[in-house]
């Protein structure tokens, strides 16, 4: 291991970014206890803004800074006025809504306001200051990030520890009730900490700006989230100078690694198992503290108002299900094949979807790092599709995954909630990076090569599979097996529903120690949820490899993780139906109707953060209302049938006799 005085210089710039990254994660959830996904794009839109004053306006450097850094700051503030509808819900409800917030201000950075007319310019910086390290040129940018981001630290460090705003921040992260009985405004606290993220962020993208030029633009990835993560995490997610250090010596460590090491797999392995020893290591202190929780109601993401539940009703649900199926199932005698293998994407996904219902909607689990379960499954099938039959090879994938998903969720036996889902999301980065991207490993002491990866990290194909001989290499064929796969998977889960594990596994997740109290065991019903939705995920994983045909490692990209979490929260947190629903949403919608703008629109982050906000219990509330008005129109015309014919408004009673009187 060799460390020039370049690499180490090259990785305190670098970690000088992530320490502002990590800082604004730290106070947004120190404050609210929200894992902020539009932190990064906060400030994208001051960065650009401040090109804009800079090139198109002629504004001065500086007065173009306080104009961004004000933006930055007023975004910051709508983005909590438009989340305090949330303030009460499940945090898993607030973190999907800040993805799509992301979303969302990634759009406003294309406003002609907003945006500059040549982004493909370098990146103003206020000064012409440059030096050498050797044989290394330190820029401009460089010699700002160094100046700036320490002063920007400290400054954040002296607000909140000396500040009014600051001690009040400080009591709503101890106890907001408590905070609030002493006379704490806990909202415009909250507000105060979303303003000075949206400021770190500004500063954050300002200073990296330099170093880029159109991908200026470009959303928070999950590799860079995960990195501002591991920071937080060092810093027990309450700590902002140990936080900031941290990710100082996480962009040193990434730098030298990437000096030393031969491939870019062997990297994220490390940083992998980085994250898993910070997470072990620090998990006594992550439960330290009065708010050991995420202190909000599960039960407001997953409810749905529901009438009485009768014969009738269930017999109305049933009707509509298998109506649905028949008529999906003659689906692919019309659809072309290019629309067959969309409807296999939809089922698939629904699958998929349902896999993390178990984990996340039922125990709690938040779990970022779904798809890397799937890419499991996805791996058995490109080493063992040609010789192992599909419907012996997607129980086997299953057992495999599932295996995989509870040594995943062993940290959840001590930790809960969004810190699992940091563990969670590095397992997806580095099998997308380091597994799958590597064939084959030598193993450091038996000196024997472990083929585990793809076989063609840049294009594996795969054989057409069949079902009892039947081959399923049309995509109208596959189209009815992913069909079939779908229906069993719902049928699979509904039992689990119905014989009680859905309340055994709620019951741990709302009040672990009521739960304990009751005789339920805490850690089997952990693991359980694990190793449901490993298995869920692992044949489903060997269904999308199948229905691609042709798969690499960009295929299992980690965003997709937060596509499929966006699909659960958007169906209906908890629900089986709104799994499927949300698959719909998401892959159905652009499949059906184009890719239009209205799709677009209702795909993306505004239509995202709008079920959220005014539809909490997702698209699966509006199907129950719908069952329920058919259940009452169907009763009222029973009613109305029932009741005999009465006499005419107008036409005189005729007497009746009864046992010889007249009455």
């Amino acid at each position: 291991m060799s460390v020039p005085s370049s690499v180490l210089f090259q990785g305190v710039v670098i970690g000088l970014g992530y320490g502002l990254l990590a800082l604004g994660l730290v106070l947004i959830y120190r404050t609210t206890r929200v894992l902020n996904f539009a932190q990064g794009q906060l400030g994208v839109v001051a960065a650009v803004f401040l090109a804009k004053c800079f090139f198109d306006f002629g504004f001065d450097y500086w007065f173009s800074l306080v104009l961004a850094v004000a933006m930055a700051g007023a975004v910051g503030a709508v983005s909590e006025l438009l989340l305090r509808r949330l303030f009460n819900r499940s945090r898993v409800l607030v973190m999907v809504a800040t993805i799509g917030l992301s979303q969302l201000l990634f759009v406003f950075t294309a406003l002609p306001f907003i945006r500059p007319k040549n982004l493909y310019r370098a990146f103003p910086v206020p000064f012409d200051l440059s030096f050498h390290i050797g044989t290394t040129i330190v820029t401009p940018g460089q010699v700002l990030t160094l100046i700036v981001a320490p002063v920007v630290a400290i400054a954040l460090a002296a607000f909140v520890r000396w500040s009014p705003w600051g001690l009040a921040m400080r009591a709503m992260a101890e106890n907001s009730d408590s905070a609030r009985l002493s006379g704490v405004w806990v909202r415009r606290a909250s507000t105060m900490a979303w303003i000075l993220a949206g400021v770190l962020s500004a500063f954050t993208a300002i200073l990296a700006a330099p170093g880029q030029t159109s991908s200026l633009t470009q959303v928070l990835s999950p590799e860079l989230l995960l990195l501002g993560l591991t920071a937080a995490m060092v810093g027990a997610m309450v700590n902002l100078t140990v936080a900031f250090v941290a990710a100082i010596a996480v962009g040193v460590i990434q730098e030298i690694l990437v000096w030393n090491l031969s491939s870019i797999t062997q990297v994220d392995l490390v940083l992998f198992l980085i994250v898993s020893a910070v997470l072990l290591v620090r998990i006594a202190a992550l439960q330290k503290g009065a708010r050991t929780e995420e202190r909000s109601s599960w039960i407001a993401g997953s409810a749905s108002q529901l009438r009485h539940d009768t014969p009738l009703r269930r017999g109305v649900g049933r009707a509509g299900v298998m109506a649905t199926i028949v008529v999906v199932a003659l689906l692919p005698f019309v659809l072309s094949p290019g629309k067959s293998f969309l409807l296999s994407q939809i089922c698939i996904y629904g699958v998929i979807a349902l896999s993390l219902t178990v984990l996340t909607g039922w125990a709690g689990q938040v779990s970022l790092g779904q798809f890397g379960l799937v890419a499991c499954g996805a791996l058995m099938a490109a080493h063992l599709g040609a010789s192992v039959p599909i419907v012996l090879l997607m129980p086997f994938a299953g057992v495999v995954t599932a295996v995989v998903a509870v040594l995943i969720g062993l940290p959840a036996l001590r930790v809960r909630g969004l810190y699992l889902a940091v563990s969670t999301l590095a397992f997806g980065v580095w099998l997308m990076g380091s597994v799958m991207g590597t064939p084959c490993w030598s193993l450091p002491v038996v000196h024997r090569l472990l083929c585990s990866g793809l076989p063609n990290p840049q294009s594996t194909l795969l054989p057409v599979p069949s079902f009892f001989g039947i081959a399923l290499g049309s995509q109208q064929a596959f189209a009815w097996f992913s069909l079939a796969v779908l229906v069993v998977s719902v049928a699979m889960v509904a039992v689990w529903r119905d014989r009680g594990m859905a309340r055994r596994l709620m019951s741990v997740r709302d009040n672990e120690v009521g739960a304990g109290s009751m005789g339920i065991p805490l850690a089997r019903s952990k693991i359980l949820a694990f190793a449901l939705s490993g298995f869920i995920a692992g044949y489903a994983g060997v269904c999308l490899a199948f229905a691609t045909g042709r798969i690499s490692t960009s295929t299992f990209n980690p965003s997709l993780s937060i596509l499929v979490v966006s699909m659960v929260v958007i169906g209906g947190l908890g629900s089986i139906s709104g799994a499927v629903l949300g698959a719909l949403y998401f892959i159905g919608l652009p499949a059906i109707f184009g890719t239009t703008s209205t799709i677009q629109f209702l795909t993306s982050g505004m239509g995202l953060l709008a079920f959220i906000l005014y539809l909490p219990g997702g698209l699966a509330e509006l199907l129950h209302r719908f069952g329920d008005l058919v259940t009452d129109g169907i009763e009222r015309l029973g009613h109305r049938s029932d009741v005999p014919p009465g006499p005419q408004r107008n036409e005189p009673l005729e007497p009746v006799a009864v046992g010889g009187a007249v009455s």
